[in-house]
């Protein structure tokens, strides 16, 4: 992070301009399960909160609630790949996290470690600072599944009592500050990942064993409890006369198994009034969420399995309308988490009816990424000074006094706007299928290894910024091959490589987890995260995925590696910089060339052969390339900058 920001003023590719900064005209903090957050807005449980580096910029975003992706006792999960198509409105085949247990909650305490360096670094500790530290209260929700017998067992218990107290794994993360950055050892980083749980009710989960799942959570692990609520809940006449008649997404089929499986609306009513009694009596609280994506079956090419899960525009409705149905039961004092077609547009709305946290991820996955997130608070901040409120609770009362409500209790406007809202969302054309049947524009042309029209979509598209640009020298040259035999060796003729373009995209294969995302928004065919070269972080995990093309840095002062694969056939591209050679080997030949002018010096080999030299050419632009440091990335970090 300190390197790539005195370099290019940016961290995980995303350009200090786009970093949130509070202001102090406005109070936009609220309690969430107990807990106080500097505003309402966070990444839903997902792709944008798998791995450290996720977190850390939807937080330099403005995130302030932040739901973990839902981790499970089954952590070795198969998910076929592409799987997310955020083409028109938002679907996905993907579910919990894909790392194992022990890694996420690796990733998730040195997520917590990197947001208090950085508020420190950015915010806190500068100069004259005027912050107060208020201002980045920051909570991190813990997000589970999908059956009590997996929440019981062992594996799980340990999981989430680490998630309450972490000192061990902060000690140990401590430890890893380099000396450079020695003063932020000591910084206080909290035992406490967490102390709630938004229960996911997904995938199979029995409605007749949620209560009992929350029972253990609130009573046996001492957490707060959110219950993610599905769509279903409306009733099929319902949900279907919103989604196919006034919304008119009449080609959405949803899965009819969904509506067998879920927790009847009447039910989850009944069920959360006695969750209610045993949260009180275990000083916990309980909430609910609207909520889980929609099970639809797939009419499409892109994702492969027969079910995916709807998310976006249409299910914004959907979730509102069960809002307001819940707080015609519960009012609006009961706590409510939402998450469906959140955006910067409507973000507002959502915080004026007292939803808390305000949750988003489809958005987050079109071009702009995380840049987008700040656009969403100043916004709120705009309509709060239009509003004449200082405070959330302020900003509800009077948004409800504008459209007729005389009342000044909060919880009386809350159930107001919600009404209000649900009708206007109803008639607004954001949420038809109208305006979102339009994909991402295809030039017809198809990704090559170098070279593209170098728009940059796929980067902030990747919630793990996988994909990155570096520069090398552009290259037009007629090569020679190498033909080794028993008589010795000779050049012959070779072909042509062409490198137009200084500016290259590449892939960090070890943050890249095939979601497909950057293949939907880039303008041309094949996929970014297929084409470009693929980067690996260690030689281990290069010779594990050994049947992909890729590439992997070995570097140690003077002498520097690149081992390369292409289509199966393994290269290596040693360089001796202090004696001005290079040497490229393959299974059984070795070539050595001058490394300044590429003259070929010696070959051998142990078989009669002939070396196609195209790909020394190719590997040695890359090393040129991505050994550069007025840029940081993954692959060069280590080198000195």
């Amino acid at each position: 992070m300190y390197y790539e920001y005195t370099k290019t003023n940016s961290i995980f590719d995303l350009p200090s301009r786009k970093f949130y900064s509070p202001t102090a005209e406005n109070n936009l903090t609220v309690i969430s399960c107990g807990n106080p957050a500097a505003n309402p807005v966070g990444p839903a449980a997902g792709p944008h909160t798998q791995l450290a580096q996720n977190i850390a910029l939807s937080w330099l975003a403005g995130s302030r609630i932040i739901e973990l992706k839902t981790v499970q006792i089954n952590d070795r999960l198969e998910i076929a790949r592409p799987c997310i198509d955020m083409a028109t409105v938002g679907y996905n085949t993907e579910w919990s996290q894909e790392l194992h247990l022990e890694e996420s909650a690796k990733e998730y305490v040195k997520a917590r470690m990197m947001v208090e360096i950085l508020k420190h670094w950015l915010f806190l500790d500068l100069p004259n600072s005027n912050f107060r530290p208020s201002q980045f209260d920051t909570i991190f929700d813990v997000s589970v599944g999908y059956d009590l017998a997996g929440l019981r067992s062992s594996q799980m218990r340990l999981w989430l009592q680490t998630m309450k107290d972490a000192s061990a794994l902060i000690d140990e993360l401590r430890a890893e500050i380099p000396d450079e950055f020695k003063q932020y050892r000591d910084l206080p980083f909290g035992k406490k990942i967490s102390d709630s749980i938004t229960l996911s009710t997904f995938h199979g989960t029995p409605a007749d064993e949620i209560e009992r799942i929350c029972e253990y959570l609130l009573s046996e692990m001492g957490f707060h409890v959110v219950v993610k609520m599905n769509p279903p809940m409306l009733g099929k006449a319902r949900l279907e006369e919103l989604l196919h008649k006034t919304l008119g997404y009449s080609d959405i089929v949803v899965n009819p198994k969904a509506y067998d499986v879920n927790i009847p609306f009447d039910n989850a009513v009944a069920m959360v009034k006695r969750l209610q009694n045993i949260a009180s009596q275990n000083g916990r609280t309980v909430g609910v969420k609207f909520g889980n994506t929609l099970e639809v079956v797939n009419n499409g090419k892109y994702l492969k399995d027969k079910v995916q899960y709807l998310s976006g525009q249409p299910l914004h409705l959907l979730h509102l309308s069960l809002v307001d149905e819940w707080r015609k039961i519960f009012g609006g004092g009961f706590p409510v988490s939402f998450s469906a077609g959140v955006d910067a547009n409507n973000f507002a709305d959502c915080v004026s009816i007292g939803l808390v946290p305000v949750t988003t991820c489809t958005d987050l996955l079109r071009p702009g990424g995380y840049g987008r997130l700040p656009k969403y608070l100043t916004n709120l901040e705009e309509a709060m000074r239009t509003m004449g409120a200082k405070t959330i609770d302020e900003f509800i009362v009077r948004t409800a006094n504008s459209s007729g409500c005389e009342s000044e209790n909060v919880q009386t406007a809350i159930i107001h706007n919600t009404t209000v809202l649900v009708g206007k969302s109803i008639v607004n054309p954001r949420y038809h299928f109208s305006s979102n049947k339009i994909a991402p524009r295809k030039i017809g042309s198809t990704l090559q290894l170098f070279d593209c029209i170098n728009c940059d979509k796929c980067i902030p598209v990747c919630p793990n910024d996988a994909n990155f640009y570096f520069e090398t020298e552009p290259v037009e040259i007629d090569y020679n091959n190498v033909e080794i035999s028993a008589h010795g060796w000779k050049e012959i003729i070779g072909g042509h490589l062409s490198i137009k373009e200084r500016h290259q995209i590449g892939n960090y294969a070890d943050a890249c987890n095939e979601c497909g995302n950057c293949d939907v928004f880039c303008p041309e065919d094949g996929g970014p995260y297929i084409e470009k070269p693929r980067f690996f972080g260690s030689l281990d995990s290069y010779k594990k995925w050994n049947l992909l093309n890729g590439f992997v840095l070995q570097s140690n002062g003077n002498n520097v590696i690149l081992y390369g694969r292409f289509n199966g056939i393994e290269y290596e591209l040693h360089i001796d910089k202090q004696a001005g050679r290079t040497e490229f080997r393959n299974n059984f030949a070795q070539v050595t060339i001058h490394s300044e002018t590429n003259k070929i010096l010696d070959a051998a080999s142990t078989v009669h052969s002939i070396i196609d030299m195209r790909y020394y050419y190719v590997m040695n632009s890359l090393l040129h390339g991505i050994m550069k440091t007025d840029r940081v990335h993954f692959v060069n970090v280590l080198e000195k900058h």
